[in-house]
C-alpha cells in the first residue's frame, strides 16, 4: 500500500510540475522599475532607508535619441529626456529608477485600485520597529501594521507607507514563516532565505 501511495504522490508531483511549463524560460525577476520625480532623492531614500546601492546610471538621453526605435509607442513623445539608475537591494529584485524630464507629465500617482498601480514591499523581521523609524523620518504610514491571524498568510505582518515623493510602498515581515508553508510543497521566495 505504501508503494502505491508513494507512486501516486510522485506522479502527482511530476504532473503538477509539467503543467507549470512556462512559455519563456526565466529563472526569476531581474528588476522592478518605478518612475520618480527626482532621481537623486529616490537614490538617497532607498540607500539611507533600506541599504540599496546604486550600481549603474545612464542618461540623460534625449527622447529623440531613445534606446529603441519604437520608444515613442511606450513613452509619451512630450518627454524631453530620461535618466535611469539601477539599484541593488539586498537579496531581492533590483530596483530601476526612471526620471523623465517632462514639465507636462502627470504628477498624479495612481490609486492602489487603478490599473497600472504597483508597490514595492521591503522585508523586515520587525515591522513595528521599522514603522517607528519611518515615522521618525516624517513619512506617512497608511493605517497600522496588520498581522494575519489565520489562513495562508498567517504570521505575516504588513503595512503600507508613502515614499518622500508619494509612491505607495510596503513593509512586510514573517520571521516565523507563513501559514501556507505547513501544507504546500512550493514555497514563495523569501529574501531571508534566497537560495530556498
Amino acid at each position: 500500500m505504501k508503494i502505491v501511495a508513494s507512486f501516486f504522490a510522485a506522479l502527482t508531483l511530476l504532473l503538477s510540475a509539467s503543467s507549470q511549463a512556462a512559455l519563456i524560460n526565466s529563472p526569476g525577476i531581474d528588476h522592478v522599475g518605478i518612475t520618480v520625480p527626482d532621481l537623486k532623492q529616490a537614490e538617497t531614500f532607498l540607500t539611507d532607508t533600506f541599504g540599496c546601492v546604486p550600481v549603474t546610471h545612464i542618461g540623460p538621453f534625449e527622447m529623440s535619441h531613445s534606446l529603441s526605435p519604437d520608444r515613442s509607442k511606450q513613452v509619451a513623445p512630450r518627454a524631453q529626456s530620461i535618466s535611469i539608475t539601477m539599484m541593488r537591494c539586498g537579496h531581492g529584485s533590483n530596483v530601476e529608477l526612471f526620471a523623465y524630464q517632462d514639465d507636462t507629465a502627470s504628477k498624479v500617482i495612481p490609486d492602489a485600485e487603478s490599473l497600472g498601480a504597483s508597490h514595492i514591499a521591503f522585508y523586515t523581521d520587525d515591522v513595528q520597529a521599522s514603522v517607528a523609524k519611518l515615522k521618525a523620518q516624517g513619512l506617512t504610514i497608511i493605517g497600522e501594521p496588520i498581522t494575519m491571524p489565520s489562513g495562508d498568510t498567517q504570521g505575516e505582518t504588513w503595512v503600507h507607507f508613502l515614499s518622500p515623493w508619494g509612491s505607495e510602498m510596503e513593509l512586510v515581515g514573517y520571521p516565523n514563516g507563513k501559514g501556507y508553508e505547513k501544507h504546500s510543497n512550493i514555497k514563495l521566495w523569501n529574501p531571508k532565505h534566497p537560495a530556498k
